[in-house]
């Protein structure tokens, strides 16, 4: 899987609309990731019938793309059901413990997400895949409390682009040790901050 890539896709749909669900649809998306096969075989039609079912063509008639769409929108709107937790007064421990959040809810169908995301990189699926990033760096923000516009709002979910996708990449790769992801984490995060307080003191000394 290619970073730049994924950051470009996540990028290139910074407000995507939100994703139509239904609790039926989210059921049988939980269904899905907890069986054996979602995270050992590719996804395939025949798959989704094989383990859910009649109800997969009727909840999901776009097949695979939108089973995909559906699991990182799930994993969105998990973490901003908890986002009441995320408490501290640096906005950035608050991003931190979003993305640490969404990921160790993930833990258990790991493996699925990732056939999600090999669905989406899927040149067809490009859209289908800016608007899942898009909707993901959004809802870290929002579960951070982030207040931001303008200028600002563009900017700051654009470098999180980065910082969540590479996360994200990692944790698939090597999720089996959450402290390995959350160190990890942390570096992605100071490097942000360096380069923040760099540009910072470069446009102070321009003004």
């Amino acid at each position: 899987m290619n970073p730049s890539l994924l950051v470009a896709a996540a990028t290139s749909a910074l407000v995507p609309p939100a994703l139509q669900h239904s609790p039926q649809g989210d059921d049988l998306l939980r269904r899905f990731l907890t069986d054996p096969r979602a995270g050992s075989t590719p996804w395939t039609p025949a798959l989704l019938r094989a383990c859910l079912g009649a109800e997969a063509d009727l909840v999901f008639p776009e097949g695979v793309a939108q089973v995909a769409e559906a699991c990182f929108d799930l994993m969105d709107r998990e973490m901003l059901a908890a986002s009441g937790g995320f408490r501290s007064r640096k906005i950035s421990r608050r991003v931190r413990a979003a993305i640490l959040f969404r990921l160790e809810r993930a833990a258990p169908y790991r493996m699925a997400i990732r056939q999600a995301l090999v669905v989406l990189m899927v040149p067809t699926h490009a859209r289908i895949l800016a608007r899942a990033l898009g909707r993901s760096v959004n809802a870290i923000w929002q579960a951070a409390a982030d207040t931001s516009t303008g200028i600002t709002f563009l900017t700051k979910r654009v470098t999180l682009s980065g910082v969540y996708v590479s996360t994200l990449l990692f944790w698939l790769a090597r999720g089996g040790n959450p402290a390995s992801v959350e160190a990890f984490l942390d570096r992605r995060l100071a490097d942000v901050g360096r380069i923040t307080r760099l540009r910072n003191r470069l446009t102070g000394r321009i003004a």
